[in-house]
């Protein structure tokens, strides 16, 4: 048999079940990227705010992705101090980069008193265009803030205060419990009928319709193909909107699909069952860190037989092909359905 369970794993798969950091921060600077040589939240000293950093796990274990620090800050307007303001950082609107850079961060949000709160972000777009895209706007009703909520910040600026909370998930390093209790919470609102179980479903969530991305399986749908006369379903999360995708994870199927930052999904309702397609032997371990504050039954497979690597091109970085896709369909249909 080709299909293989994952021999390795890139990165750590740290599960923390006590609270992120959180404190208020006086006097603090926030430089956006792309308007000076450093970016970042800054002290007065200049030492960037520890809350407010962003790192990953590639490469090295905490490799910063802002800047440790500041030497010169610019001379900037003070903000008014009749408002409250919270710390979001640099807001990428790919679903990927704000699951976990600034979705991570709102377990800290105020549970009430919103009237003065001013969510602190930078971004290439503004709130309306953020508003428009369903995973955002989705998110942020269920929170309760509305666009009125945000402020952007486009130049650098300093706040006479402002609350900071440390983000509850690093990629390819660690995730706290807190996390995973605040996605339950949102999807508890977004669909208070709850879970709606169809244990026998399996389902396929399929890429081959994405534009660009990281990685792709470029043949994907002789895959797919071959998995529907199996019978297993074929989704397409990018052409879903997110209560879509919340309903189908809230189902519970039996679901498959190559490492994407789709399955995360899996983490707005307990106990999933996801099985997931590594491009190799080693598993890269976001998805393993939301499957552990998951509670997920979660396997990671590879294809023994080896994918072919294709090389960057047609919107992404990296492109494979399997090299029998109805073989790897016997199996998958072998594993789950059998």
């Amino acid at each position: 048999m080709a299909l293989k369970d994952c021999t390795g794993f890139v990165g750590r798969r740290l599960l923390i079940q006590d609270l992120p950091n959180q404190r208020d921060v006086r006097n603090a600077v926030f430089i956006p990227p792309g308007t000076a040589p450093q970016w970042g939240l800054f002290e007065p000293s200049g030492r960037s705010v520890p809350e407010g950093m962003l790192y990953t796990g590639a490469g090295a274990l905490h490799t910063p992705l802002c800047s440790r620090d500041c030497a010169d800050i610019p001379a900037c307007p003070v903000l008014s101090n009749e408002f409250d303001y919270f710390f979001l950082g640099n807001l990428n609107p790919s679903y990927p980069y704000f699951f976990a850079n600034v979705f991570s961060r709102l377990w800290g949000l105020p549970p009430y008193a919103r009237s003065r709160l001013k969510l602190v972000f930078s971004s290439p777009q503004p709130v309306a265009q953020l508003m428009a895209q369903s995973y955002f706007r989705t998110i942020m009703t269920a929170l309760d803030l509305t666009a009125d909520h945000f402020l952007q910040v486009l130049s650098p600026v300093r706040f006479p205060r402002i609350t900071v909370a440390a983000a509850a998930f690093e990629e390819l390093s660690f995730i706290y419990d807190v996390f995973a209790d605040l996605a339950h919470s949102i999807g508890r609102k977004i669909l208070p009928e709850g879970e709606q179980n169809h244990p026998g479903r399996v389902l396929f969530l399929s890429q081959e319709k994405l534009r660009e991305g990281n990685v792709r399986v470029e043949n994907e749908s002789l895959l797919t193909s071959a998995l529907r006369a199996k019978g297993i379903g074929t989704v397409y999360p990018s052409e879903m909107t997110f209560r879509d995708q919340l309903k189908l994870w809230a189902s519970n199927p039996l679901v498959i699909g190559y490492n994407d930052a789709y399955l995360h999904t899996s983490l707005f309702f307990p106990r999933r069952r996801v099985v997931t397609l590594a491009h190799g032997p080693d598993m890269w371990v976001n998805q393993c860190l939301v499957d552990k504050t998951n509670n997920n039954h979660a396997r990671y497979l590879y294809d023994s037989a080896g994918l072919e690597p294709v090389g960057a091109g047609s919107g992404f970085h990296m492109n494979y092909r399997i090299p029998d896709p109805e073989k790897l369909a016997d199996e998958l249909a072998d594993f789950t359905l059998g």
